[in-house]
């Protein structure tokens, strides 16, 4: 074999493994933003609010399970959600601990409580040695939501089930107050034994929880990863106070929406982010490797409607959001209707949609209309509308809906899916 021939087999080789290795890149960055968008869904999910009801009601129809739980000790009351789903094919069953930030003037108690106290009650300070410690309001706060009373037995005892029988994977989570808890609650189920492996932490906007004592000791032996948004003062604010509390983990630095105005501590603010950085890493799969996730899932099962593209009227300074609010727009319908056909482009016509409509048997046509427009009495706030309308097959119009918000609770693509929520199919 000469040498150009080895040199193209070389060159070839080398292709192909490194085609495999960005394949595998992609498919991990992809695997990643979907676990972080649950983790900040389910942050989400834990606050009694508009936007942490979507986040629910987006949980129940993908099949999980949600119990609501309140831990109440002498020193805090927490408030905190469980969330489990089944396993389903090759999914392994999962179960996630979401705890909410800070809420009412408890947690605010839990806030201030900020001086240093030994994280195991048998250290004690001596001159020469640092010993762990951590900010006792945030550890008060852990350790009600560890023996908060759950089953038979507390939430740590049904944590160490879980991870003992190896019945699920297991996710912590929480925002702000709720971050710094679950940092603590990794720690605790650390110092039983279990491994990084065991349990994944995952954080947004949370303060530091302890001293470098601490970081040093836990920095390892937990799988933390702290998400941030760039521009969030929470993270640093007792460091600010020259408290002796130090960051550890690994952090992830998010961009806020352009189009969001809301503080950047602000969960929705987070749960945006994590939605964009989900769906950018599903395209990049989706491009990589020629796979659909979104594919038709109940071939057997016959719907009468054919989903045309939606129409969008946006302002302009909500353009770049378009491909995102088609994206959870396609998500919903393709999970709420069984065997719908939807169409392959997003440039169809009406015309096209009716012969599609007619090629697959299709009596109903359904269309979605979404507006967004700056409210010109409040600054930076949109009024977000979503219209459903159903045709039949020949185009004429039969009936329509609509739902509006704003953006004052929302962003800009969390409030398209929050009107296409109130819509029932």
């Amino acid at each position: 074999m000469n040498q150009m021939v080895k040199a193209v087999m070389s060159c070839l080789f080398f292709a192909g493994m490194c085609s495999s290795v960005l394949a595998a890149d992609v498919q991990s960055g992809y695997l990643q933003s979907k676990v972080r968008y649950e983790a900040a869904m389910a942050s989400l999910a834990s606050y009694d609010d508009k936007p942490g009801r979507l986040a629910r009601q987006e949980y129940r129809e993908e099949g999980w399970q949600i119990e609501n739980l309140t831990g109440i000790s002498k020193s805090s009351q927490a408030e905190f959600i469980l969330l489990h789903k089944q396993a389903v094919e090759e999914h392994p069953a999962l179960y996630i601990l979401a705890i909410s930030g800070t809420v009412d003037k408890k947690d605010i108690k839990s806030d201030l409580r900020t001086r240093s106290v030994p994280f195991h009650q048998e250290d004690r300070k001596e001159p020469g040695r640092e010993v762990s410690s951590v900010h006792k309001g945030f550890d008060d706060y852990a350790r009600t939501i560890l023996n908060t009373r759950m089953g038979k037995g507390t939430v740590a005892d049904t944590m160490s089930s879980i991870i003992s029988n190896r019945e699920a994977d297991l996710l912590v989570t929480g925002h702000s107050l709720g971050g710094a808890a679950a940092s603590l609650i990794g720690a605790r189920m650390a110092d039983q034994g279990f491994s990084p492996g065991d349990i994944r932490i995952i954080t947004f906007g949370a303060p530091a929880v302890g001293n470098q004592a601490f970081a040093d000791a836990y920095g390892q032996a937990m799988n933390l990863e702290r998400v941030v948004i760039e521009g969030d003062p929470v993270q640093h604010v007792l460091q600010t106070f020259r408290m002796p509390y130090n960051q550890f983990g690994t952090k992830i630095v998010w961009k806020d929406s352009p189009d969001s105005y809301h503080f950047r501590h602000r969960m929705i603010v987070y749960a945006d982010a994590a939605l964009r950085q989900y769906y950018d890493n599903l395209w990049a799969y989706e491009q990589k490797t020629g796979q659909t996730v979104f594919r038709e899932r109940h071939p057997v099962v016959h719907s009468d409607i054919y989903v045309a593209p939606p129409v969008f009227r946006l302002d302009e300074d909500l353009s770049d959001d378009t491909p995102y609010m088609r994206a959870v727009i396609h998500h919903t319908l393709y999970r709420s209707i069984d065997g719908a056909a939807f169409s392959p482009s997003y440039e169809e016509t009406m015309a096209e949609s009716c012969q599609a409509a007619a090629r697959l048997h299709k009596p109903y046509i359904m269309q979605e209309y979404i507006t967004g427009q700056k409210l010109k009495e409040e600054e930076h706030v949109y009024r977000i509308s979503v219209a459903r309308h159903i045709y039949d097959q020949q185009g004429r119009f039969l009936s329509a809906e609509e739902y509006t918000t704003d953006t004052s609770l929302f962003t800009p693509i969390l409030a398209v899916l929050y009107c296409q929520k109130q819509i029932k199919i």
